[in-house]
């Protein structure tokens, strides 16, 4: 299927229960964020600069709420504050919340409760700006107060890690930076409760609750560490984990349930004991557990948003 026009994708990818995507621009700066129905046709457009309460330098994650609200990280052009920018459903914007930790930080993922609280995590200022930055997770009220900050089991190890500079973490153009908690997902389970991964290899996995209990932690284990989380997606009781080698760029999708347990393993087509590379790429859209489906985006010749279903074998 063929639809919206597009050059390329930057994720995170979120699709709804009705199959709808939402994807950001290729643009960076205050990107706009795409509502794509099944068929690939640009039914909503959730632009950041529209509102008429902040001025938005930057904007960052984004997570979709039950109601098919986006809900985005914004960066203004003045001030270190952070913003959290809601949109109506058919695209008019709604209002903003303020998050308000009480200390410096830069939110990474955010995603939305039922009840409209907010899980984010982020890095946090060292006393020492040139030192790597600390690790931050908080659960917000709908109004940005801070009801509660998470001490994830786990994030000392990977802040040791940036401050070993450890290759498998640490950013070649910010010595701040921490990939494994920069790069961090965010998605809502059936359960009610948010999967926090951390982009590690084996990629580590916590179930919070709305109350900000750490129901469980769990790692996905690729076989190889060489291979790194790229995106995942939870439909009903399961999560699709999609990794990929660097170098070589073959790609490795794992299916757990919400308890961490392998259910299953899927390795690419193969073509002479070779991946047939190019066919899927990376960006990993949606998944369906009933049939079990994966959705890929890519871009066709005319430059047009392609969708391409791959089912488990």
């Amino acid at each position: 299927m063929t639809g919206e026009v597009a050059t390329g994708f930057a994720g995170p990818f979120v699709c709804d229960g009705d199959g709808n995507l939402y994807l950001g621009s290729e643009s960076t700066g205050v990107r706009a964020i795409r509502k794509l129905n099944p068929k690939g046709e640009l039914v909503a457009l959730f632009d950041p600069s529209s509102n008429p309460d902040v001025q938005v330098q930057v904007t960052g994650n984004f997570s979709v709420s039950v109601d098919g609200e986006p809900h985005v990280l914004g960066f203004l052009t003045k001030g270190i504050s952070r913003y959290v920018l809601v949109f109506k459903s058919d695209g008019t914007y709604k209002g903003n919340i303020k998050l308000d930790p009480g200390f410096p930080w830069i939110p990474a993922s955010l995603g939305v409760f039922s009840n409209e609280s907010l899980l984010v995590t982020g890095e946090a200022y060292d006393r020492d700006r040139n030192a790597p930055m600390l690790p931050f997770t908080g659960i917000f009220r709908a109004d940005g107060k801070l009801l509660k900050e998470l001490n994830l089991e786990g994030d000392d190890s990977i802040h040791d890690m940036a401050v070993a500079h450890d290759p498998r973490v640490m950013s070649t153009t910010n010595a701040r930076s921490n990939h494994a908690i920069g790069w961090s997902q965010i998605e809502p389970a059936k359960d009610g409760n948010l999967y926090l991964m951390r982009w590690l290899s084996p990629a580590v996995f916590y179930a919070i609750s709305p109350g900000g209990q750490v129901v469980r932690r769990f790692t996905v284990d690729p076989g190889n560490e060489d291979y790194k989380p790229i995106e995942m997606h939870i439909s009903g009781n399961r999560i699709a984990v999609l990794f990929y080698h660097p170098q070589t760029m073959e790609k490795i999708m794992k299916i757990v349930d919400l308890e961490g347990h392998e259910l299953a393993a899927y390795d690419e087509l193969r073509a002479d004991g070779k991946p047939k590379l190019g066919m899927l790429g990376l960006a990993f859209a949606c998944y369906t557990q009933k049939p079990e489906r994966f959705l890929f985006l890519v871009t066709g010749d005319d430059h047009r948003v392609q969708l391409r279903l791959a089912e488990g074998r």
